[in-house]
């Protein structure tokens, strides 16, 4: 039971925006031509489906007892990471793989560190929800989870060095998804 409140808490927490009553609602994003919308939509649908088949999962078998403290600490680094990354990006943030018109280039905050820290916090969420309530049978979709999110990385890097001239000497300089390694 317990672990069944911390999921629902840290999936409230991953998808509820708090939005201060006196800015205005941003500009939704734009799919520009070219955009690979396939490749966001089976990004959304993995996701979802980890998160959803989860908890389904669990009611269905019960969940096994190892390894939930330790996929509650992923999926609470994941969904700190992932709201740290979006709160940097601010109104560059989009679904879409192809940069925002009129926004700079984000290097600040966790993105200081990383070229993609958001996509390592989906990594750890992707990981660590499943275990959370005890499951293993989900686990199946995290290979495809971080395929996906390994070609998102290739596909932004190359919009990002197509529209920012200087994000060639960012990325000479900051890994890509793992701290000093990659």
């Amino acid at each position: 039971m317990i672990w069944g409140a911390v999921y629902a808490g840290l999936v409230a927490a991953l998808m509820v925006r708090v939005r201060s009553p006196d800015a205005p609602p941003p500009e939704p994003a734009r799919v520009t031509p070219g955009e690979p919308v396939w490749l966001v939509t089976v990004h959304h649908l993995v996701f979802y489906a980890l998160l959803a088949g989860a908890p389904l999962e669990s009611a269905v078998t019960g969940g096994v007892d190892s390894g939930r403290a330790a996929g509650a600490c992923l999926f609470a680094l994941g969904v700190l990471g992932y709201r740290l990354a979006g709160r940097a990006l601010g109104d560059a943030l989009s679904a879409f793989i192809e940069p925002r018109a009129g926004v700079p280039l984000v290097t600040g905050g966790p993105y200081r560190c990383l070229r993609h820290p958001m996509y390592l916090a989906q990594a750890a969420i992707a990981v660590g929800a499943p275990l959370t309530v005890g499951c293993r049978s989900v686990l199946v979709l995290v290979p495809l989870a971080l395929l996906v999110l390994a070609l998102r990385v290739k596909l932004e890097d190359d919009a990002l060095a197509r529209t920012f001239p200087e994000y060639s000497r960012y990325a000479s300089r900051t890994k890509r998804i793992v701290p000093f390694v990659f």
